[in-house]
C-alpha cells in the first residue's frame, strides 16, 4: 500500500468517524472503499447527476445536523422556504 495524506473538512471527518464506528471498521478501510467505488464508477454518476438533480441534495442528510428534512423539504430541494401551518 501507498501512504497518502488527505485534508478533510471537520464535517467529513466527523461523518467518517461515525461511519467507521457504526461499521466497526477502520477509517482507512472506509476511505479506501469510498475511493474505489468513486473511481470505478462512470463519471456521470457523480458529476452530472450530482450537479443537475436536486434529489442529490438529500444524500446523507439523515446523518447530518440538518436532519429535519420533513420540515424543510422544499428549501432543500428547490431553495424555497416551506410555509408554516
Amino acid at each position: 500500500m501507498v501512504r497518502k495524506q488527505v485534508y478533510l473538512t471537520a464535517e467529513l471527518d466527523a461523518r467518517l468517524r461515525r461511519e467507521a464506528a457504526r461499521q466497526r471498521r477502520s477509517e482507512a478501510e472506509i476511505l479506501r472503499e469510498a475511493l474505489a467505488a468513486r473511481l470505478n464508477a462512470p463519471d456521470t454518476a457523480f458529476s452530472v447527476g450530482a450537479s443537475t438533480d436536486a434529489l442529490w441534495d438529500l444524500v446523507g442528510i439523515g446523518a447530518s445536523a440538518a436532519g429535519n428534512l420533513s420540515e424543510r423539504v422544499d428549501a432543500v430541494l428547490y431553495g424555497k422556504a416551506t410555509a408554516r401551518r
